[in-house]
């Protein structure tokens, strides 16, 4: 290994994020998001119970998707700070229910629409906003990929069946090519179309309290989540594995991620590589 591709590593840490999907899917639509300031305010925060009650069918524990439903997060990166909101726009119920999400990106000005599908409670092609976010300053644009199989994030029925101790898996292609940046050398990190990564989820039923902008939560789920994605730079390829902890309050979603470790093997050789990145909730204010 030549000591500019051990030195490129620090910059691989995004491979990962959000995406659209062909059931059904929109064609997503790029436009100028407003610059927005924010103050960050310790607020009460919504209360989670043990054993929280579904209310309807795109509900979900980990990400609910009552239409009404606004989130907003703070990404801190290497860079400095970047902020995202998230919505449940509308929702329309046919053969399938299907629920309209608007993504922003406040800091450089780029948002997207997804249709994201619910079954039966559990959320199946949730985009991978939370890669976006945790990398925000490497990657160019935000991460177009789409669901492949598996739920992103199961049913409460199949959380409390498993007393909330559950593995599971969601796989996703990429759907266009993507470039990451690399301001120190000239050569940039490739993830090719049609480039297939993996996400693993294991939770133990490990709840702990957990303070971030948006209140205190006095029983968090914790989450071990990690994804792996094939990348190139130059002549090289290689596997990279980003290793995160995310943790949610039911039904009020994600609260706080962070990354914790990443690895590229290429060559017959393990690199590890450490970047700093922490995602939060600022603000969420819960639909109708």
């Amino acid at each position: 290994m030549k000591k500019p591709l051990v030195l490129f590593c620090l910059w691989l840490l995004v491979a990962c994020a959000p995406a659209s999907t062909p059931l059904p899917t929109i064609p997503p639509t790029v436009a100028a998001a407003p610059t927005a300031t924010l103050t960050a305010t310790s607020t009460p925060a919504p209360s989670a119970t043990p054993s929280p009650v579904p209310s309807g069918p795109c509900d979900n524990p980990l990400v609910p998707l009552v239409v009404g439903n606004q989130w907003t997060y703070r990404a801190t990166t290497g860079s400095g700070e970047s902020l995202f909101t998230l919505a449940a726009l509308e929702r329309q119920d046919d053969r399938t229910i299907v629920v309209l999400l608007d993504f922003n990106d406040l800091t450089r000005g780029q948002s997207v629409q997804e249709r994201v599908v619910c079954l039966d409670g559990a959320i199946d092609n949730f985009p991978l906003f939370v890669m976006d976010m945790l990398f925000a300053d490497q990657l160019e644009k935000l991460f177009n990929t789409y669901h492949e199989r598996g739920a992103y994030a199961p049913s409460h029925a199949f959380f409390a069946d498993k007393n909330w101790i559950a593995d599971w898996e969601s796989d996703y292609l990429t759907e266009d090519s993507a470039v990451i940046r690399n301001p120190a050398y000239d050569q940039s990190l490739i993830i090719s179309s049609s480039s297939p990564f993996a996400l693993l989820f294991q939770m133990d039923g490990t709840r702990e309290p957990l303070t971030v902008p948006a209140g205190d939560f006095p029983e968090a789920l914790k989450v071990s989540h990690s994804f792996e994605l094939n990348a190139t730079i130059g002549n090289s390829a290689g596997i990279l594995t980003v290793r995160t902890t995310q943790w949610y309050a039911p039904y009020v979603g994600l609260l706080r991620a962070q990354v914790d470790s990443a690895t590229l093997e290429t060559y017959g050789q393990s690199f590890d590589i450490s970047l700093p990145s922490v995602v939060e909730l600022m603000d969420f204010t819960a639909g109708k």
